[in-house]
């Protein structure tokens, strides 16, 4: 999940370094994204095509963030969450205490709210994916889960039907669970959560883990920890091929300032890591073509941006939108095919 970073931090990284030039994606890749600037004050949902950026959401009254395109790239998911303010610095994405999942046509047309704020009896609700199949949503909700005798609110993981109804908790255990995403063919689930040998609350030491998917009994089996670092792993997301994963890491918890995006595949080979310029980059994506990693990036004199770097041999950073102007910030980024 994205996290809320200091804003004395943010301006002590916002001239770090030069942005170099910037580029379009290529010509099959349009980019789905979030962004807020001082013009409209709320977080918006957009598309960019390389020549021009369209609002999808276009509604000044809410705040829209975390698009997420369906495999077939018909429809997007995203967050809804109230304005609580006039200013840009009143509203922000990650409002997860106020959320509601919203589904759209991938042009921004018919919009429709399928999970409102507290359906369910959920505090907060985050991250929201379809599945390949286009049957399924998975999701992080904070909730208690009763049937496994687990009566305290806590980060689980969450598959519901395409329409938001019939959830069933697939996390087996009482601890935070979060970031899922579902693998290409749907059989597995990679996420976020905890050793069993550290205390809930000890986010700094959140590692990635993979798990097959049990539709039948709705629940997660054969839980694998992936990583084994004691760092701060988050947003892992699979390659279109299922052969790698990728994820962000960095030293700590609210700070994540350096953090890395990192390569690996599901059994915990083949690590390496795609971008280390000593500045934030998070929330990977793979081009379709897996060629590419797009994510969001910070410090390159400039508030949210959003880059790419090579998937396959690292580094080669790009920069295809650069925030600044008009103090727009550009955020959890998503290489669809045009």
């Amino acid at each position: 999940m994205k996290k809320y970073i200091p804003i004395f931090l943010i301006l002590s990284f916002i001239y770090s370094c030069n942005p170099g030039p910037v580029e379009p994606p290529v010509s099959n890749i349009k980019i789905l994204y979030d962004k807020s600037d001082a013009t409209q004050a709320v977080v918006q949902i957009f598309s960019y095509d390389g020549q021009s950026e369209k609002n999808l959401t276009n509604d000044l009254s809410y705040n829209y963030w975390w698009p997420r395109a369906s495999y077939d790239n018909s429809k997007f998911l995203c967050y809804r969450s109230i304005k609580k303010g006039p200013l840009q610095t009143d509203n922000a994405t990650s409002d997860y205490d106020n959320a509601e999942l919203m589904v759209f046509n991938i042009d921004g047309s018919n919009p429709r709210l399928i999970i409102p704020k507290g359906k369910f009896g959920w505090q907060k609700q985050g991250v929201a994916k379809f599945s390949p199949d286009g049957n399924k949503i998975l999701m992080a909700a904070y909730c208690t889960d009763p049937a496994r005798g687990f009566n305290n609110y806590e980060w689980r993981l969450i598959v519901t039907d395409i329409n938001g109804n019939n959830p069933f908790i697939i996390s087996t255990q009482n601890k935070v669970y979060a970031d899922p995403a579902w693998s290409p063919d749907g059989n597995k689930i990679v996420y976020v959560s905890l050793p069993n040998d550290k205390l809930n609350g000890w986010n700094d030491d959140f590692e990635i883990f993979v798990a097959d998917y049990n539709a039948t009994n709705h629940e997660l089996n054969n839980e694998t920890r992936v990583t084994n670092d004691n760092l701060y792993c988050f947003d892992p997301c699979w390659s279109n091929s299922g052969t790698y994963l990728s994820f962000t890491t960095c030293p700590f918890f609210m700070t994540p300032f350096n953090s890395d995006i990192v390569r690996i595949r599901p059994d915990g080979t083949d690590k390496k890591i795609l971008m280390d310029d000593n500045l934030s980059n998070a929330v990977p994506y793979f081009t379709p073509d897996d060629k590419r990693v797009y994510f969001h990036t910070l410090g390159l004199g400039t508030t949210f941006s959003i880059a790419s770097c090579d998937a396959v041999n690292g580094g080669d950073k790009k920069m295809h939108l650069l925030g600044g102007a008009n103090n727009a910030l550009y955020s959890t980024p998503q290489p669809i095919s045009r």
